[in-house]
């Protein structure tokens, strides 16, 4: 009994033993399996660590490259597709390294792609975008950059794709109804409908009896509350009436001028050219005076010349007879030479009126549209010349910058008038100075046959003065000896004013053109059909607006849809350049 009872205990010891190994052996199996687990888990997330830091570096050789594009497009000199392939980062200072590729197996580079070849010529519509963009058009390069990285010297070989897709976009200035490069005011105390986009590079206060059919777009605030803020003491308990968008902190829209697109290095396009620019440059071209066809200045002491200008001519700036032969040059203008011959130019002349606003005397440069018709369509004039730019240019003359040489004064302001302007020649009429422009009568508006052509004055301030006015005006005639008569005026405008500060309202937006008659408080018509430009402070007509000077006319004002297509934009449209991201994707 004794034996049987130890073999019992022995067979009850053996089964403990083998229930602990087969114990041990399930836990060191889960043990193996948990730590499987863990390293397995360990390398997904070094893995996805590996892929954030690939994705992050595709994504600083892409926006690198785009940043190139950007720059050449903005500055002008954009090129062509391989020129942006070998832009890298510098990984001097990254924890990880990588191997750069253009997602198809090149090494060393991004795949970069734009088109059309020739996107000057590729006219898009922006209304994809929204604001500010809606109701626009612009020529586009529509580009994509490719950029591939991959991990190097790492426990696992990780790459990641980033790609992306963008438009680079010339938009012509003149398609916003009110474009402003300072802040904008606007405050109408009669109705006022202004259909097309407005923009502003600034902030924009709104108030008053406007109503805005389209977009109204800010880089600061688009405030709407009663008090101004940019000038004190000014509010209006009228609200203005929206339907469309109304957005602020938008990307900027500014013309191509680099490190000088403030409203100094804007106003200067206005201006001769800097020494050494190439005129026919694409920098060249930013400046209007290199891309008028024609140039007229005068000495200090009124002497006239006028210059024709074609980009197939050596000398780029020559006043050239019919048979461009015989030329002798004169002396420089801009820096470049220039030639004359024995025609008498009639349709520039001097000048002299009163400026009530600015309390002085104007020595100004008149520009008689009528006249300049006669002279482009005589044999004996400048018919030659007008063929000779329509064969060039598939235009013919349409393009006019006026520099006044006059001396300046406290009492004397040089200036330049058009007068005469009812009917402008057979492709339109810009007309642009660096000094005030005037505009005298009815321009651009054939009653005859009810036809315009596209038109743009430019210019430090634009003053328009009805068919009633007279030059024998003085500084003791009384506003209300200065009777005004309903006038038309169909011409895009860019100008500059004089901002607020401090008490003094720039007078805004409906007091852009001014204005020197007594226009019957709201009796007498200033009809207006085009674009609202401003893109600095005025340089030279630096007065504050007051209403003391002229009483109110009748507005009738309204945007001019046909600068919404490429062939109605006026000669010499300036342009803004945008950046439009699309689309970003990473594989």
């Amino acid at each position: 009994m004794k034996i049987a009872k130890k073999i019992l205990e022995w067979k009850r010891r053996g089964y403990a033993l083998l229930l602990t190994v087969v114990f041990i052996a399930i836990a060191l199996s889960l043990l193996a399996g948990l730590m499987a687990w863990t390293s397995g888990g360990t390398s997904q997330v070094d893995r996805n660590n590996l892929f954030r830091a690939s994705t992050g570096a595709a994504e600083a050789a892409s926006s690198l490259t785009i940043a190139y594009m950007w720059r050449d497009f903005y500055n002008q000199s954009f090129s062509s597709t391989n020129s942006y392939t070998d832009y890298l980062p510098d990984q001097s200072a990254w924890p990880v390294q990588f191997a750069f590729s253009d997602g198809s197996g090149t090494q060393n580079q991004s795949g970069v792609t734009s088109g059309p070849a020739n996107w000057t010529t590729n006219w898009q519509s922006l209304n994809a975008f929204g604001a500010p963009y809606s109701g626009l058009s612009a020529f586009v390069a529509q580009c994509a950059v490719t950029s591939k990285a991959m991990t190097k010297n790492q426990a696992y070989d990780v790459s990641a794709t980033v790609q992306q897709k963008f438009d680079l976009a010339a938009i012509p200035i003149f398609q916003f109804a009110v474009f402003y490069n300072l802040n904008m005011e606007i405050d109408p105390g009669a109705a006022m409908t202004i259909s097309g986009p407005v923009f502003s590079n600034d902030g924009i206060w709104a108030r008053g009896l406007a109503t805005y059919g389209s977009s109204v777009s800010a880089v600061g605030t688009v405030s709407t509350g009663s008090g101004d803020p940019y000038v004190t003491g000014k509010t209006d308990n009228t609200a203005s009436t929206f339907n469309g968008s109304v957005t602020t902190n938008m990307d900027s829209l500014t013309l191509p001028l680099g490190t000088t697109n403030g409203a100094a290095g804007t106003r200067a396009l206005l201006g001769l050219p800097p020494s050494g620019t190439p005129p026919y440059s694409e920098a060249g071209q930013e400046y209007f005076a290199n891309e008028a066809n024609i140039i007229i200045s005068n000495s200090a002491d009124g002497n006239m010349t006028a210059f024709f200008q074609d980009p197939t001519v050596n000398p780029p700036l020559a006043l050239i007879p019919n048979n461009h032969t015989n030329l002798t040059p004169n002396g420089t203008f801009g820096g470049y030479t220039t030639y004359t011959t024995n025609y008498d130019y009639t349709f520039a002349t001097n000048v002299q009126f009163y400026d009530y606003r600015e309390g002085k005397t104007v020595q100004a440069v008149q520009l008689d549209v009528n006249k300049l018709n006669l002279w482009l369509s005589n044999s004996s004039g400048g018919l030659g010349l007008n063929n000779k730019m329509n064969v060039d240019s598939g235009h013919h003359i349409n393009s006019v910058y006026v520099y006044n040489n006059a001396q300046s004064s406290s009492s004397s302001l040089p200036a330049v008038r058009v007068a005469n302007g009812a009917v402008l020649p057979s492709d339109g009429l810009t007309v642009v100075t660096p000094d005030p422009l005037y505009v005298m009568g009815n321009y651009n508006a054939n009653a005859a046959n009810n036809s315009t052509g596209p038109a743009a004055l430019i210019g430090d301030a634009i003053t328009v003065l009805s068919g009633n006015w007279s030059d024998s005006y003085n500084f003791g005639t009384k506003t209300s000896a200065r009777l005004a008569s309903n006038t038309t005026i169909n011409a895009a405008t860019l100008e500059g004013i004089v901002q607020s500060t401090g008490g003094n309202y720039s007078g805004g937006v409906e007091n852009f053109l001014r204005l020197l008659e007594d226009w019957g408080d709201n009796k007498n018509v200033l009809t207006y059909n085009g674009s609202i430009v401003v893109m600095f402070p005025s340089q030279y007509a630096t007065n504050h607006w007051s209403g003391s000077y002229y009483s109110i006319p009748k507005r009738n004002w309204s945007f001019d849809v046909s600068f919404m297509t490429q062939k109605g934009l006026p000669p010499i449209t300036p342009q803004v350049r945008a950046i439009i991201r699309q689309n970003w994707a990473v594989y």
